[in-house]
């Protein structure tokens, strides 16, 4: 008599793994700042998400004209959506462009920079994330401007912290493939950050609150992990047990759009990232996200995108190596000794 192992069940689909995948993070570019108040920057860098992680001291962060944020040891920030924003020591601070200051306090070839002040010392590890301009994915629109997770709260400390450390100390030992290193712990701090994001229902909104409800969630579910199916209301209703009527209104409610429209736009994103990446046939990346004609599907890709697929193939983003160095990455030299004890004088 043989003995047949029994296969091991399927993992459960993973909705928020599912959109995370197709976030397009290119180009990580990192830094190591020291500041001695007073101090102030203005940062307005379109497509390049900022994340800080105060290690020692703290800071002030203000999003346009919204509320100031106060930062502290232990604080990670991150602008998903490459919001213009002020860092600063304090309010009576003056305020310098990025570039300008960029260019009075060049880094060094492991993106170390100081700030000389006779004020208290503020350390910040840092980064600019290059993301997709046109911000397909339906995560960034259920984002806030600003994500302010505190290191008083033990989940956030359990979560990021080792990874905080692991970036710290690549950057400081700049060995051999750190800077591939460095990329793949970007996305992983990005990630962390958006879960922990998810995980506080007081602050989650839109798409991610749709998660929680018992039917739009499940319709969601429906949408990512059968997107090629030939979708209608009434059948997407029928799968979740509700009405089409109140399956409608609800998802419109939580999510800000119709489900059928929120699918179309799913399947072009999705579609959008296999154009930037192998180069199969039109044809066939319709046939994969769900599109039966290449008419139909280009004209709901240009619908979406303001592109045809053909002319968004054209966009693929530079590698990262070919990044414009005047967008954060670090200058060739670093400061002397004595020029480090001048401006901390």
């Amino acid at each position: 008599m043989s003995i047949r192992s029994a296969a091991p069940e399927a993992a459960p689909f993973d909705l928020l793994t599912d959109v995370m995948e197709q976030v397009r993070l290119e180009g990580t570019v990192y830094f190591s700042a020291e500041l001695y108040a007073p101090w102030g920057i203005s940062i307005v860098r379109r497509g390049r998400a900022p994340f800080y992680a105060v290690t020692a001291g703290e800071c002030e962060l203000k999003v346009g004209r919204g509320t100031v944020h106060r930062a502290r040891a232990g604080d990670f920030l991150l602008l998903p959506g490459a919001a213009p924003h002020v860092v600063r020591s304090g309010r009576g601070a003056l305020i310098v462009p990025f570039d300008d200051w960029l260019r009075q306090h060049p880094m060094d070839r492991r993106g170390g920079t100081l700030h000389g002040g006779p004020g208290a010392a503020t350390r910040v590890t840092g980064g600019f994330f290059s993301v997709d301009p046109l911000r397909l994915n339906p995560l960034f629109a259920a984002l806030p401007p600003l994500i302010h997770l505190r290191g008083a709260e033990a989940r956030v400390r359990r979560a990021l912290r080792p990874s905080l450390r692991l970036i710290e100390a690549e950057i400081a030992a700049g060995g051999l493939g750190a800077q591939t290193v460095l990329r793949r712990l970007a996305d992983v701090l990005f990630i962390q950050a958006v879960r922990l994001h998810a995980d506080d229902s007081n602050e989650a909104a839109g798409w991610l609150r749709g998660l929680a409800d018992a039917r739009v969630g499940r319709a969601l579910t429906l949408l990512h992990e059968r997107y090629a199916e030939p979708w209608t209301l009434e059948s997407l209703a029928r799968e979740v047990g509700t009405s089409r009527t109140l399956l409608a209104v609800r998802f419109r409610e939580l999510v800000g759009e119709p489900p059928m429209a929120y699918l179309t736009r799913w399947r072009i994103t999705r579609a959008a990232n296999l154009l930037h990446g192998a180069r199969q046939p039109l044809a066939r990346v319709a046939e994969q996200v769900g599109y039966q004609s290449d008419a139909v599907f280009s004209r709901a890709f240009r619908r979406v995108t303001g592109h045809t697929p053909r002319a968004w193939r054209q966009l693929a983003p530079p590698p990262a190596a070919a990044r414009d160095p005047s967008d954060a990455s670090p200058a060739a030299r670093r400061p002397t000794a004595r020029a480090s004890r001048r401006l901390r004088a």
